[in-house]
């Protein structure tokens, strides 16, 4: 790595970090503006989350799909197709998991259990990443808006599922039939209370992060994202591989549903999406489609998500707070030129310094 690329890396990484600092500053500042008793819920935002135990692991276990559907939009991120069809398959992996895991019954061992419903989650993303993926090779539809419209199809098609399925009809609400003890995932740290979908997340991203940057797929990604023209010029297929970069990413959400849905649940009773597929995007947003990055981005946001809810409950802060302060940081983390003229600056003095040395030693 030479020193115009240490530069650039140093400079996204501070890029990011003044990002958040500024925009958890403003934070602070509109919770002193508004509160009636700004310093005690300013205390209850900055530490409330940290506050017991059961906090504490509430902000891991929401950061469990963050990270999955962070590391899901990172493929899309890196070929640059905005493929947002993750909220949708968030649910209906998790649908299907239910609906799958019922059928079976209690007739298999935990281990085996968890795998085969983590891969009926990823074949659930696979099929619905593939419509606007394919929709976007063969008749160049806006991925953006045919993933969108997708959503709500595929939030329909889960209830469905849940109504005339897998509907336990002997409780007073919606809700599913009870999932066999195999699929749900033990709660592990004692008194935290952290989900073993926590493994799940952790094996997730050290997978994409090995197929990222240790893997030719990886590299092609990359260079499709960065240049699809220069990729066609060396022989690359940007199609080919923008598609399956997309497949890879639903696969992805599809885990991630699957994961929520044995950790945290024992009936599938979602009639609405989650929003966490769109979490997902500003995840890797934050991690700028860097994997490795990814679980900062998830336990920044998660952070963030339950001290608002720290504050919603016990003061008198409204729950849309948070929405103000994720607008925030997009738009600080994803403006190209913030801290751009820092960076320029630092690269031309190392230039300038380089080509002195070279002039010294020819002297």
């Amino acid at each position: 790595m030479n020193k115009t690329q240490k530069i650039e890396s140093m400079m996204e990484v501070v890029r990011i970090l003044a990002g958040l600092v500024i925009a958890y500053v403003l934070a602070l500042v509109i919770l002193f503006a508004i509160s009636e008793d700004p310093v005690y819920i300013i205390q209850q935002f900055i530490l409330g989350p940290f506050s017991s135990p059961r906090r504490i692991g509430t902000v891991i276990n929401l950061a469990i799909p963050f990270t999955i559907c962070g590391l899901s939009m990172c493929f899309m991120y890196a070929v640059n197709k905005f493929n947002l069809i993750g909220e949708g398959i968030f649910m209906i992996s998790a649908a299907m998991v239910t609906w799958v895991g019922l059928s079976i019954g209690d007739g298999l061992p935990m281990p085996v259990m968890v795998i085969l419903m983590l891969i009926v989650g990823a074949l659930t993303g696979v099929v619905f990443s593939f419509i606007p993926a394919i929709m976007d090779r063969k008749f160049n539809a806006n991925v953006v808006v045919v993933s969108l419209m997708l959503n709500e199809v595929v939030a329909q098609l889960s209830t469905w599922i849940l109504r005339y399925q897998i509907r336990d009809s002997g409780i007073s609400y919606l809700g599913s039939r009870e999932i066999p003890a195999a699929m749900q995932l033990p709660k592990i740290f004692g008194s935290f209370r952290v989900q073993a979908g926590l493994f799940i997340a952790i094996i997730c991203v050290i997978f994409v992060a090995i197929l990222f940057f240790k893997t030719s797929f990886g590299w092609k990604m990359r260079i499709v994202g960065a240049n699809p023209r220069f990729a066609t010029a060396v022989g690359l297929s940007a199609v080919g591989i923008s598609f399956l970069a997309q497949l890879a990413g639903g696969a992805f959400a599809g885990i991630a549903g699957a994961t929520e849905m044995m950790s945290n649940y024992t009936r599938f009773q979602w009639i609405a999406t989650t929003q966490h597929g769109f979490d997902g995007l500003l995840v890797a947003v934050l991690a700028k489609k860097n994997p490795v990055l990814v679980p900062i981005g998830a336990l920044f946001l998660a952070y963030i998500r339950i001290g608002a809810d720290v504050v919603n409950t016990s003061g008198d802060i409204p729950s849309e707070f948070v929405t103000v302060i994720q607008g925030i940081i997009i738009l600080l983390v994803a403006a190209d030129s913030f801290l751009s003229g820092t960076k320029n600056k630092l690269i031309f003095k190392a230039a300038e310094k380089d080509e002195k040395e070279k002039e010294a030693k020819a002297a």
